[in-house]
């Protein structure tokens, strides 16, 4: 089976043999897919009051109802014509797990197609993150992520990644400080979806999270960072580097074979210089393999004059070729980086135990119910 991309950049979406591909399609509308105007809309279109809106809004995102039984500032009538035409949820809990050792939280979750995406809470001190995914499975194809070895399956629609951060809320022990699109898939090859739930995700009168709070992770679609900076949005963008020399990080993330170091810096520069904003760069630490002086070096040379701080995260593949680089040496990378003018932060392994990177808890349910993970569903990338 193969997939080929949209060559729209505005909307990157999936073509199946030039069929595109639906994101979402439950048997009653979808509430969580809609904005504050389409919420608006929607409600003049079944004829109620326009203050309906307020309460809508208040039982969905602050009351968190799964539907509208329990929304009683509406009429039983009105509830029950509701919950006959939408639904508040898709997913169905498949299973959680909660790291002893740090509570890092994992969930998998069932969409109403049957396919699985998932989500994971991580606690550091102060700073609770929420993990989210944005594709289901992902075409990239990095050589350390879990994920890769899915290949693309289907975008989500803005609501299911809306649905997630709902749930996670609801799980959570503390609220969440920080929202990062690091789960499964690549959030640029699904802009709209990712653009549009975090304006949900942000609504003041919804869930109300900060925008700079919310952050756009990519692999490197250098187009798609460059239309981040014109389209001017507000949230945080990071960029998955993970390697400083053009032949490692093609072999490591082939993503680089169509968009090379070179034109992602470029485009990443060009945005810092729109926008005003500063990047971050995450940068997996795989012992042996790019976390040596040369490695560090170059990583100074390539982020010189682009506002930015530089993330260190051991990694946490499950694959034996891809081994964490040791605390020490990662200090000392660290270490290397801040003596020489760039900000930098070791991240904590977190979840490592309860298989909490990318994909891993999707990889082992589907060996356990005799599923066979099948790679013939990567894709020809041109965008």
């Amino acid at each position: 089976m193969v997939y080929f991309f949209n060559t729209s950049i505005e909307s990157f979406n999936f073509t199946k043999h030039g069929t595109l591909m639906q994101t979402n399609n439950p048997s009653r509308e979808y509430l969580l897919d809609y904005s504050r105007d389409e919420m608006k809309k929607y409600i003049q279109d079944m004829d109620m009051a326009p203050y309906r809106l307020e309460q809508l809004m208040k039982g969905i995102y602050v009351q968190k109802l799964s539907d509208f039984s329990g929304l009683t500032t509406l009429s039983k009538s009105l509830r029950d014509t509701l919950n006959k035409n939408v639904t508040l949820r898709t997913f169905k809990e498949l299973k959680t797990i909660k790291s002893d050792n740090d509570g890092t939280t994992k969930f998998l979750w069932s969409l109403h197609d049957g396919l699985k995406i998932e989500s994971v809470i991580i606690y550091e001190g102060t700073r609770v993150t929420f993990c989210i995914s944005s594709q289901v499975g992902c075409a990239l194809d990095c050589q350390f992520c879990a994920t890769g070895k899915m290949g693309f399956l289907r975008n989500l629609s803005s609501g299911e990644i809306v649905e997630q951060v709902i749930l996670m809320m609801i799980n959570a022990d503390k609220p969440a400080t920080n929202i990062v699109y690091m789960g499964m898939g690549e959030p640029l090859l699904n802009l709209k979806n990712v653009i549009k739930a975090g304006e949900i995700l942000s609504d003041p009168e919804g869930l109300a999270f900060s925008r700079k709070k919310i952050t756009i992770s990519t692999s490197g679609i250098a187009p798609a960072v460059r239309k981040l900076a014109d389209m001017n949005t507000p949230f945080s963008l990071a960029i998955s580097l993970n390697a400083v020399f053009e032949k490692k990080r093609r072999i490591l993330m082939p993503v680089s074979k169509s968009y090379p170091l070179d034109l992602l810096l470029e485009n990443i520069r060009y945005y810092t210089s729109k926008t005003g904003k500063r990047v971050t760069f995450e940068y997996i630490l795989i012992d042996g393999l790019n976390d040596s002086k040369k490695d560090a070096d170059q990583l100074i040379k390539l982020t010189a004059k682009i506002p930015c701080k530089i993330n260190l995260i051991p990694c946490n593949s499950n694959d034996p070729n891809y081994p964490p680089t040791p605390n020490e040496r990662a200090k000392w990378f660290a270490d290397y980086l801040h003596q020489r003018g760039r900000t930098s932060t070791v991240r904590l392994r977190k979840g490592w135990e309860i298989q909490a990177a990318c994909g891993q808890l999707y990889a082992k349910n589907e060996k356990t119910i005799g599923r066979k993970i099948s790679e013939s569903s990567k894709l020809i990338t041109h965008v």
